[in-house]
């Protein structure tokens, strides 16, 4: 992966968001499907699954 590229992420809820700048902390990411789902619709398949919640950042 090339170093220079950038997560763009706007979901001030996760801990590695970094609001102010639309950016996601993280070098890179997993993208999951919802869990069941074969719908073939975007936010159905396309979950970030290395999302924590800001209030369990330790």
């Amino acid at each position: 992966m090339n170093k220079c590229q950038k997560i763009q992420c706007s979901v001030s809820s996760c801990m590695f968001n970094e609001f102010s700048e639309n950016l996601c902390n993280l070098d890179a990411i997993q993208v999951s499907a919802g869990a069941n789902s074969d719908s073939g619709a975007p936010y159905d398949e396309t979950l970030c699954a290395s999302y924590k919640p800001k209030k369990n950042k330790k």
